[in-house]
């Protein structure tokens, strides 16, 4: 039912009067049941087509939801291949990290899971323990990009990303990994999509991965 204003009604009577053929319509959606011959006439303008019949339109408006559901549903396949991809990336991951003995075979792990994930394509474990260039660097980044959290998703500046990828490299996912308030690790993932890596992602897949790589990294350094 209509709600327009009383005062508006009143100012514009055409409009009130429109509005009252709307309400009737909602309340007799057999009136073109009855009347058929009005299908038949009705004509509404169309950006494109100049002028449609009721009955065109309804058509198109039906084509153009199809359209919308098809793209939907290719876009839910492609997700669903991407889950796939990560699903069993993530199966040979554990089965490698099973049989590292050092930190350069969790490295090497990492970085051939790395290589199966969709849109990742750089991959580095760093121990922030270490008295190096770039570590000293990447506490710098992660005073100013973490602030705190053990998260960091999105863009870096070109100073930045030097300390961990190569210009390729557009969007990084940082995460903290800490075995003890003393030995920490930062686990990087890099894009070369702008767009991969954007701030609000998901953690729930990162944060099993973190566990993954805690639960072996005792043994491996």
């Amino acid at each position: 039912m209509s709600d327009l204003p009383l005062d508006t009604a009143l100012e514009n009577p055409e409009l009130a009067e429109a509005s009252l053929i709307v309400d009737y319509l909602y309340d007799h959606p057999e009136f073109f049941l009855q009347h058929p011959e009005l299908l038949s006439r009705l004509r509404l303008p169309h950006q494109q087509r100049g002028v449609v019949s009721l009955v065109e339109r309804q058509l198109e408006l039906q084509r153009e939801k199809i359209r919308a559901l098809e793209d939907d549903i290719t876009r839910l396949m492609g997700i669903a291949r991407q889950n796939e991809q990560i699903f069993y990336a993530l199966n040979d991951l554990h089965l490698e990290l099973l049989k590292a003995a050092d930190q350069t075979a969790l490295i090497s792990a990492l970085q051939a899971f790395t290589t199966k994930m969709p849109l990742v394509q750089s991959c580095a474990l760093v121990d922030l323990q270490q008295n190096t260039d770039q570590v000293a660097q990447l506490q710098l980044i992660l005073q100013r990009r973490l602030s705190g959290k053990s998260y960091y998703f999105g863009r870096l500046n070109r100073d930045e990303m030097a300390a961990l990828f190569e210009p390729h490299i557009h969007s990084v996912s940082l995460q903290l990994l800490k075995l003890s308030e003393d030995q920490q690790f930062l686990l990087a993932f890099g894009s070369d999509s702008d767009e991969h890596f954007q701030p609000g992602m998901d953690t729930l897949f990162l944060d099993h991965l973190a566990k993954l790589v805690l639960a072996v990294l005792p043994s491996a350094v």
